[in-house]
């Protein structure tokens, strides 16, 4: 693209014009997490907090869930009066079984759990599927990933009554196997072209040599495919950190809510017609930092993962 032309005009114009797009909700969240209330809720909105405050931090730092719904005006002022120290402890090493820190730290085990069982399965179907053979190896592949075309919300009745049979309601676990069962199509079909991809000489040779068939996955094969696995990687953490459906119906009890339930609770506080805007989007912004340095970290390899998949067969 010859420079200062008008295709590298455009080009900068449409690209600058999406990152924009995409920024400013994210900034619009945070600026308004610091915003003091009267500055928050104005007909006269401004894009630079006039007096910062951290007040709403403060707040979600020393919730209680278990009386999220009966708080008041002043119960959340109140919230204030602990130090940063005493805040910052109570959400990294939550005290309290009900507290914001507790549904932090669930949504941490749930997203953990599903990355580590959708990456193992993934790995060893994916593996199946594009190199051993078998008979109706295309149709079993086909049937993997038909499960895409439908929404999991319609699927909630049965999964309900699922989970209830093999004791896994109102369990974390039963969440991670939700949110693995959900990753599966996408990520076989990733992981399946990421093996499609690699010379089937290396295996020929490694089978010579006498290596076992997990050997030639774990130590040939798999390093070749870091880029596709850590792209369902970052999918995986994707849908379950942001799960909210399968997190409210499945999982009822206090101590194992996850972040966004929390979160929507106390945004309502305790009434629907009194939004607290000021909490919710401090949430929004602790909820944001896990999965952008996680990002962050993978992100030359999810690109590689993910245009190796689009055009591998």
């Amino acid at each position: 693209m010859k420079r200062f032309s008008s295709d590298w005009y455009w080009y900068y114009v449409i690209n600058y014009t999406l990152v924009i797009l995409i920024i400013f909700p994210i900034y619009w969240t945070f600026i308004s997490s610091v915003k003091t209330p009267a500055e928050l809720i104005t007909s006269d909105p401004t894009y630079f907090p006039e007096t910062w405050t951290w007040k709403y931090y403060f707040q979600i730092w020393n919730y209680d869930l278990s009386s999220t719904w009966q708080l008041s005006s002043d119960d959340y002022m109140r919230l204030e009066t602990k130090s940063l120290k005493e805040s910052i402890i109570n959400f990294f090493i939550p005290n309290e079984k009900k507290s914001i820190g507790r549904a932090f730290w669930n949504s941490c085990f749930v997203s953990f759990g599903t990355i580590l069982l959708t990456t193992i399965v993934c790995t060893f179907a994916g593996y199946a599927l594009a190199i051993l053979r078998g008979p109706f190896k295309n149709i079993i592949f086909l049937l993997i990933i038909t499960p895409i075309l439908f929404p999991g919300v319609s699927l909630l009745i049965p999964l309900y009554k699922i989970l209830k049979d093999i004791g896994l309601l109102n369990n974390l676990y039963g969440l991670i196997f939700l949110h693995s069962t959900f990753m599966l199509p996408l990520g076989v079909f990733m992981m399946r072209n990421a093996f499609i991809s690699i010379p089937s000489s290396l295996r020929e040779v490694a089978i010579l040599e006498g290596t076992s068939e997990l050997q030639i996955i774990l130590r040939v094969l798999l390093p070749l495919c870091i880029p596709g696995l850590l792209t369902v990687m970052v999918f995986a953490m994707y849908v379950s950190w942001n799960d909210y459906i399968f997190a409210y119906v499945f999982v009822t009890t206090g101590e194992r809510e996850v972040l966004n339930v929390a979160l929507a609770k106390i945004a309502l506080g305790g009434n629907e017609f009194d939004m607290k805007w000021g909490s919710i989007t401090a949430g929004s912004v602790i909820s944001f930092i896990p999965i952008i340095i996680f990002y962050t970290f993978l992100q030359q390899y999810f690109v590689r993962g993910v245009t190796g998949s689009a055009v591998k067969e």
